[in-house]
């Protein structure tokens, strides 16, 4: 269904060797593990456009996206001699991090499936967010192999147009530009409606940012995003500048384009769901914080017996911190917002940020407490929290596959959304030399 790292990098490889006119490879970095990190580059154009594939380790749609757009642009010149671009596609930002998602590409994708095999990083640990801040108010300097490869290819590239390839989970997608031209929003918009994926119209990360059309956000500055994701946590700074912050030293357009998984009709439903917004929202915080103070008891009980050095413990108390960030998000959008009813579309996407934290983070509790009992590690306390923490992610999970849906959207349409939103705005560029 989504392809492998591996399979990734030898089909670059095979279409580098194929068309050898117009593509080429070469190697860009290291990751933190030692896996060389490669850049497809394809065309001659005097401007460029930079794709990259899997900035988050558990959102793979754009390994297939990367090969589609590669193949498409190598064999059809008016993308790029046509418009004047050179396309660069680094197909795997992140290695290291989406082998450890492997096991759920294979499928069936379900809500089971996918958070058993589940893996995020800890903002600290994600090339994307880990890129310089040099603002007093929210100074991040510890940038990781990756961000340093990636920045690098910003700074010798200076690309017209980034591409930063993303998945959400539920409902319906959603875009984020960092400003762009007029007209580039709608356009957006249009890509969606043909290829008959709703939007998402109630939001879950963009909560709270401005937009520039319906499910177009705009990107905020550095500092507005490093004190949100701090706000309600013990920590002042948990992580930096994303490669859209990065590029805007060059006149960059950058582009996000979060395709969901799972269709859901609720993703794009306006109306009136029956409760106030800002109900919703208070609620969600109530939730989001009951649910952290359950996994975080459980957590702390976990923490003496774990001797496995795993990414797995940094991204469960990351994804805890999430919680209680998010939940503070939410309180300060209702004190914001004048009263009024919400849309079935905000009540859905309210629902999925309480599902999607739980299951993740006793997901990953899950997986470290497994490679603790195979290495030998398996006192009887480990395995009494074990147990509980097996039992809550079984009742989760069946709360998820009773309130949400597991209609998995064809990769191959995800695919489409993602390419066409490219092109969409590489046209728009180009028009306005």
């Amino acid at each position: 269904m989504i392809p492998t790292v591996d399979q990734v990098v030898s089909e670059v490889e095979k279409l580098a060797a194929d068309l050898p006119e117009v593509c080429r490879t070469r190697r860009i970095g290291t990751s933190r593990l030692g896996e060389p990190l490669r850049m497809l580059s394809v065309g001659h154009g005097r401007r460029n456009a930079l794709v990259v594939g899997c900035p988050h380790p558990n959102e793979p749609i754009g390994l297939r996206t990367v090969l589609d757009l590669a193949r498409r642009v190598a064999t059809t010149p008016e993308l790029r001699e046509g418009m004047d671009f050179s396309w660069h596609f680094v197909p795997c930002i992140d290695p290291d991090g989406t082998r450890l998602n492997e096991g759920w590409f294979a499928g069936p994708l379900t809500i089971r499936s996918y958070h058993e095999n589940f893996y995020r990083p800890a903002f600290e640990d994600q090339p994307e967010w880990t890129f310089p801040v040099l603002d007093e108010r929210a100074f991040f300097d510890r940038t990781l192999p990756e961000t340093e490869a990636l920045a690098r290819v910003i700074d010798e590239l200076r690309p017209r147009f980034q591409y930063s390839l993303h998945n959400a989970n539920f409902g319906g997608v959603f875009f984020i530009l960092n400003g762009g031209l007029p007209g580039m929003a709608e356009d957006l918009g249009r890509v969606a409606a043909d290829q008959r994926v709703p939007l998402s119209l109630g939001p879950v990360d963009t909560l709270g940012w401005d937009t520039a059309a319906p499910a177009v956000y705009l990107m905020p500055p550095a500092e507005t995003l490093i004190e949100a994701a701090a706000r309600g946590t013990r920590d002042s700074v948990r992580h930096g500048g994303s490669s859209a912050h990065y590029a805007e030293r060059y006149g960059t357009t950058t582009l996000i384009t979060e395709v969901p998984f799972w269709h859901d009709a609720r993703a794009d439903d306006l109306s009136e769901s029956g409760r106030s917004y800002g109900d919703t929202l208070r609620h969600t915080a109530v939730e989001l914080r009951d649910d952290r103070g359950v996994l975080s008891d459980l957590y702390e009980q976990m923490r003496p017996w774990l001797v496995v050095p795993t990414p797995m413990r940094r991204s469960i108390a990351d994804t805890l911190a999430t919680a209680l960030s998010a939940a503070a998000a939410n309180e300060a959008v209702a004190d914001d917002t004048p009263e009024r009813p919400a849309t079935v579309a905000e009540t859905f996407a309210a629902s999925t940020l309480v599902h999607m934290l739980r299951l993740r983070a006793s997901g990953m509790m899950r997986r470290q407490l497994a490679v603790e009992h195979a290495a030998g590690n398996q006192p009887p306390e480990s395995r009494r929290i074990r147990r509980q923490v097996d039992e809550l992610f079984d009742t989760w999970c069946a709360a998820g596959e009773t309130e949400l849906s597991q209609d998995p959207f064809p990769v191959r349409q995800l695919v489409c959304v993602q390419s066409e939103a490219a092109l969409a705005v590489v046209r728009r560029l180009a028009s306005c030399g």
